[in-house]
């Protein structure tokens, strides 16, 4: 039975995830330059510069006026830590769009389909791309994470699978009065037929790729 993590991540019941140090490296890297992006400050230096040019020449003033250059530049200290104060203060929080983490790969849709219950793939924006792009019911979630060790593609063509499975269901064995947990179980043993098929026809191409490469080395 599946259950919830801490942060949403779903677990298997055999606590299974995909073991790709490659590409977990990948996704760390695009992790971390999000967070990057969000936290430069380059986009606020011309208002800095701004303002410390504001408080020279409030300084200059100040030592002009007063004949008191310490006095001028303790002002113009105490301002602009109350400026630097009151910035930090009425800054919105920093916050990354999790939905374009992942776009140089594709998106956590394309991510492959095991990385449906990796820690790493909710943190890179798969729990926006299943509610927000993806839409998947909760229903079709629980018989994906049941699949996912074995579908050979990507997250996005699990989903689909599913789905289509749940269609089939409905409308060849529409006079079976299921319960809930009868149709899932129908829906799953459909589904699991499908990723047996993709699976056998994968490898079928994989064996013929590699039989005519061996072909054209010899």
């Amino acid at each position: 039975m599946t259950k919830v993590a801490a942060g949403g991540v779903p677990v298997r019941h055999d606590h299974w995830k995909p073991v790709n140090p490659q590409l977990d490296s990948v996704i760390r890297k695009y992790i971390d330059e999000a967070r990057r992006t969000v936290s430069d400050t380059t986009g606020n230096s011309a208002t800095l510069t701004g303002g410390a040019l504001v408080l020279v020449g409030l300084g200059l003033v100040l030592a002009i006026g007063t004949g008191n250059p310490v006095l001028a530049i303790a002002l113009a200290v105490v301002l602009a830590l109350g400026g630097m104060a009151y910035t930090g203060l009425r800054s919105p929080p920093l916050e990354v769009d999790q939905l374009r983490i992942l776009r140089p790969l594709g998106g956590p849709g394309n991510l492959p389909a095991g990385y449906l219950v990796h820690p790493l793939a909710w943190r890179a924006g798969m729990p926006e791309y299943l509610t927000e792009v993806a839409r998947v019911p909760e229903r079709r979630m629980r018989i994906a994470v049941e699949l996912c060790h074995r579908h050979p593609g990507a997250v996005v063509d699990l989903l689909r699978m599913v789905e289509r499975a749940e269609w089939f269901v409905a409308e060849n064995k529409p006079g079976h009065d299921f319960t809930e947990a009868g149709r899932e179980a129908e829906i799953l043993a459909v589904a699991t037929q499908d990723v047996e098929e993709h699976v056998r026809r994968v490898s079928a191409l994989a064996s013929g790729k590699k039989a005519k490469k061996k072909k054209r080395l010899v």
